[in-house]
């Protein structure tokens, strides 16, 4: 069987997500995707194994010098702090995870020499990551393909208007986190990029950000990123 499942999202638990759990799932089940993974910026919280029919797959962001990498199918809290690249997959499997190196051309700087450590996939489609850096999907497929690596996709969606736009294909026996994860580190797997988010939805995540850092500057900083994403929309 083929299962969809959008691996990389964010609930409000997140500094910038503008959708609770309970909204993720109904968004997921609304778009025809049996499986999600919440993956929310260095929190890792305990999920119900399903909400609305949906599997839910825990998961986090984790912060690196080499960028973000997500923890996928995580079976206890992990250690959460700045590490490097090695570090947070060494924790993210002694958590029981898989480590997936999120949106790694986001930033239009980042080299691929960077990015030589030991990994189980690499985020070839994500929603977002062609903001900066148009050809940020190709060079992320370029290096999995180079490495050996599974191609995974994730809309890296913050709002339930986003998710879906990209996510995994993935050929398994079973809609379960333990067929799924096995499935992926098989390489049974196909990214998909639906549709990019829109600028304004992005515009929408930052302003939120600032809201909750507090003061006049960061709502005046927020708002003005707002106004420019959707000016650069038209």
């Amino acid at each position: 069987m083929i299962i969809k499942a959008d691996l990389h999202t964010h609930t409000t638990r997140s500094f910038d997500g503008r959708q609770t759990l309970e909204q993720l799932a109904a968004a997921a089940k609304a778009k025809g995707l049996q499986a999600v993974a919440v993956t929310d910026h260095g929190k890792f919280c305990a999920l119900p194994e399903q909400l609305e029919g949906v599997l839910l797959i825990p998961g986090c962001e984790f912060y690196s010098d080499a960028g973000h990498i997500t923890g996928l199918f995580l079976e206890r809290p992990p250690e959460l702090h700045r590490m490097t690249g090695e570090e947070a997959v060494a924790e993210i499997r002694r958590c029981g995870g898989i480590a997936i190196l999120a949106h790694p051309f986001q930033k239009p700087e980042r080299q691929a020499k960077e990015l030589q450590f030991d990994l189980d996939g690499i985020e070839t489609a994500n929603a977002r990551a062609a903001y900066k850096n148009p050809a940020a999907h190709e060079q992320a497929a370029a290096l999995a393909e180079q490495r050996g690596l599974p191609p995974i996709g994730g809309s890296d969606a913050h709002s339930v208007q986003e998710v879906g736009n990209a996510y995994t294909e993935i050929e398994c026996e079973s809609l379960s986190s333990s067929a799924l994860k096995q499935a992926l580190l098989q390489g049974k797997c196909t990214a998909v990029l639906k549709q990019d988010t829109p600028l304004r939805m992005i515009g929408l995540s930052q302003w939120e950000r600032r809201k909750r850092m507090g003061g006049l500057k960061n709502r005046i900083i927020g708002l003005l990123f707002l106004c420019q994403c959707i000016l650069k929309e038209r």
